[in-house]
């Protein structure tokens, strides 16, 4: 196997001693960005009902966390190394029943209509194999006025990256503009967009209508 295609499979899904040691020290700093776009785009209120889709190592889990009261942040992932890793890193606000966490695949799972304030995710996009379905489900499972927000990186420069195609689906700003208005959020995607070190990350804000 190319390096290249196990650099890819191991970002979609971190397994073994390297998703372990590598993997996670990759998501922990190079998410910096997205994450940060993604929490000021939330507007998180102490009693939001939120989902992250791909938590990674639950950093975000853990400090969404802590700006909830009554409120909780869910994940799904279906890594079982990322999902060891956050149930460590989150274990208090678990006992609290701030944060959950499940292992699965978030195309196949079970949720009940209206459910969350919010469905976030970082720079998990480029491993959907049918983005349409994703977001008709996102949709599905926001309560009218629920908001979506999907962070990731610029195209130019994924591009520029051993990456294996097969693997990464990578989408300009347009292309995720598309995909959230065709499958429910037709009232309008507003994309905020961050530079650091002459690298760009974007993120997609939509409201499913009340």
């Amino acid at each position: 196997m190319e390096f290249k295609t196990f650099f890819s499979e191991q970002a979609r899904k971190p397994s073994g001693l390297f998703g372990r040691m590598i993997m996670s020290l990759i998501f922990d700093h190079g998410n910096t960005v997205v994450n940060t776009l993604m929490r000021d785009a939330l507007e998180i209120q102490k009693d939001d009902r939120i989902l992250e889709i791909g938590f990674g190592t639950g950093k975000f889990l853990r400090e969404t966390a802590q700006l909830l009261d009554t409120g909780c942040i869910e994940g799904i992932d279906f890594s079982s190394t990322m999902v060891e890793m956050a149930r460590r890193r989150n274990r208090k606000f678990i006992e609290e029943g701030r944060v959950s966490i499940r292992q699965a695949d978030f195309e196949t799972e079970e949720y009940t209509d209206a459910c969350f304030d919010t469905v976030c995710s970082a720079n998990t996009v480029y491993f959907w194999p049918r983005p349409d379905d994703v977001v008709k489900k996102i949709y599905r499972i926001l309560r009218p006025g629920g908001r979506v927000v999907l962070t990731f990186e610029d195209i130019d420069q994924l591009k520029e990256r051993s990456l294996d195609a097969g693997i990464f689906n990578l989408y300009s700003t347009r292309d995720m503009e598309d995909v959230l208005k065709r499958n429910g959020f037709s009232g309008g995607v507003d994309i905020i967009t961050a530079e650091r070190k002459s690298q760009k990350f974007h993120c997609a804000t939509a409201i499913k209508k009340a």
